[in-house]
């Protein structure tokens, strides 16, 4: 070993010669003390590793009474699929008219309750929702059995009307000429709710039956004929029984009467009495009796500028609805325009105006005519009975032509006026921008 390699090797003992020198300096523990803090270090692991387990299996817990509780709300609140329904055995579609024309025709729902028209009825299924359905009887009479639930929301609308029902069976009419609605209980029982009924409604339970409507009564149509000749030319009063033959000396004594000019029939004959002979006669009898068809024919063989003349504002609109109903628009539009130039002001006139609006509607699906005459009804007559279908079907238009802003106010005023109505469901939907 060299010289340098040993003054390396002597440096470096003397560097660990301090070293244990400054160790032998410094205070270690006992041993006792050593032992306790190795017993308390073992106890802690200890601990820690029961203490993790515990922990976990109460996160476990936990999470699995969140899961459970989910899973139980989602059971018994979630609002669940809306009901559907079948038009004799085809898929029905919201909205779309059904009509029974020589045969009845029945709509299956979903759950099991049925609903069937009647021949010559119309009607459409305005809304379904999870927990029912709401139909709008138009004209005719349904079948409706609903099967019983505690939360069902069924409503079948005619009219200013509205029956809501929870489980029932029972038949109910809707006259679109007398506007009268009329309900028959077979089992359970029915509100209806409307503008003429107490506004809690009207129960109805089987085996009830009752009839309801919200029309004035009409006035008599005064003779449409020349005018009545001077009391005093005519010594008394005389029935409408044919008149004898005067006697010669009364036919000297008292002047000669103007032939009468042709007359449009006598005032409006009520149900039941005999018909006249002629149509001039005859046709005010028939729609009184509600023969719609047959006072249509005879005003036809008439002459329909005769009677668009002198007609009253109530005959021109049920004449209106008699050719509507006999599939002849362009002569219902007559009438009905008629009534409003003739009438203006009137409840007739008012009525005339829904029923453009309804023929453009159903027959042409021309939405931004048939909305401008809801707006006419509305205007003129605001709670009118109509009013409700004015509205709901105005809210339709607009959804049609695809005026959003439009739609949704008028829904708007559909739910803070009729919140139960036929067009609720709708009305909702726009609102709360579903749709």
């Amino acid at each position: 070993m060299d010289v340098r390699t040993k003054d390396v090797a002597a440096v470096g003992r003397r560097v660990a010669a301090h070293q244990d020198a400054a160790l032998e300096r410094l205070v270690r523990p006992s041993t006792t003390d050593r032992l306790q803090a190795i017993y308390r270090k073992e106890a802690a692991l200890s601990l820690n590793a029961g203490a993790a387990p515990l922990s976990r299996r109460l996160g476990v817990a936990l999470a699995a009474a969140c899961v459970a509780a989910s899973v139980l709300w989602f059971v018994l609140f979630r609002p669940g699929d809306p009901l559907t329904y079948r038009v004799a055995g085809a898929p029905g579609a919201v909205g779309r008219w059904v009509a029974a024309d020589a045969s009845q025709v029945g709509l299956d729902f979903s759950d099991g309750s049925r609903v069937d028209l009647a021949p010559g009825t119309r009607a459409r299924v305005t809304e379904v929702g999870p927990r029912g359905a709401s139909v709008l009887l138009e004209r005719g009479s349904l079948h409706v059995r609903v099967v019983h639930r505690d939360d069902t929301r069924w409503v079948v609308a005619g009219g200013p009307f509205e029956v809501h029902v929870i489980g029932t069976e029972f038949d109910v009419t809707w006259n679109t000429e007398a506007e009268e609605l009329t309900v028959s209980m077979i089992t359970g029982r029915v509100r209806i709710l409307g503008p003429c009924v107490d506004p809690s409604g009207r129960a109805v339970a089987a085996p009830e039956a009752t009839r309801l409507t919200c029309a004035a009564p009409r006035p008599v149509a005064p003779q449409a004929s020349s005018p009545a000749p001077d009391p005093e030319a005519i010594p008394s009063a005389r029935p409408p029984a044919p008149l004898p033959s005067p006697s010669p000396s009364a036919a000297g004594s008292a002047p000669a009467l103007a032939p009468a000019p042709p007359s449009l029939g006598s005032p409006r004959a009520r149900a039941g009495e005999p018909l006249a002979d002629s149509p001039a006669e005859r046709w005010r009898a028939h729609l009184a009796a509600g023969k719609l068809g047959e006072a249509l024919a005879d005003v036809e063989l008439l002459g329909i500028d005769t009677v668009l003349g002198r007609a009253s504002g109530a005959e021109l609109v049920d004449l209106g609805s008699a050719a509507r109903l006999s599939r002849k628009p362009s002569v219902a539009a007559r009438f009905y325009e008629a009534a409003r130039q003739r009438f203006a002001g009137s409840d007739a006139a008012a009525a005339a105006a829904y029923h453009l609006g309804r023929m453009a509607f159903d027959g042409r699906g021309a939405w931004a005519e048939a909305e401008r005459w809801f707006a006419v009804y509305l205007a003129e007559r605001p709670r009118g009975a109509l009013a409700p279908e004015a509205l709901g079907r105005s809210i339709e238009c607009a959804r049609n032509l695809q005026l959003r802003a439009r739609a949704s106010e008028l829904a708007a005023r559909y739910l803070a006026a009729y919140p139960n109505g036929a067009h609720a469901g709708l009305a909702a939907t726009l609102v709360h921008g579903a749709d």
